[in-house]
């Protein structure tokens, strides 16, 4: 993944702070893909990177008010 830069992760921190269901509706829809992935009969390929990026982005979001905190 691209690191993000100081100001990204700081709005990513406002945004799990103050906008909390933003990132339960990101945990959702990644519970939801992850659920959906054995039973892909298509394109494996898309649907394990589509998890995988919303893995990541989840777990940036939920992070994020901890790596800004660390990085002042």
């Amino acid at each position: 993944m691209k690191r993000p830069s100081h100001e990204v992760v700081k709005a990513l921190a406002q945004i799990e702070r103050q906008y909390p269901d933003v990132s339960e509706w990101l945990q959702g829809w990644c519970a939801h893909e992850l659920t959906q992935l054995p039973n892909v009969t298509q394109n494996m390929a898309l649907a394990q990177g589509r998890c995988q990026v919303l893995m990541e982005l989840s777990k940036l979001i939920t992070e994020s008010p901890d790596m800004a905190a660390k990085s002042k």
